[in-house]
């Protein structure tokens, strides 16, 4: 039996799912930070 969770094998990189992980929360606070940018609120 295959221990890993289903979850694990829906990502592009099923090996290198903490990896994935780290790089979406990277791009979302730069979106974010981008947007208060934008908006003059940094």
């Amino acid at each position: 039996m295959n221990d890993e969770p289903s979850w694990k094998k829906s990502l592009p990189f099923p090996a290198h799912w903490l990896w994935y992980l780290a790089v979406k929360v990277i791009v979302l606070a730069l979106a974010v930070f981008v947007a208060l940018k934008f908006y003059g609120l940094v």
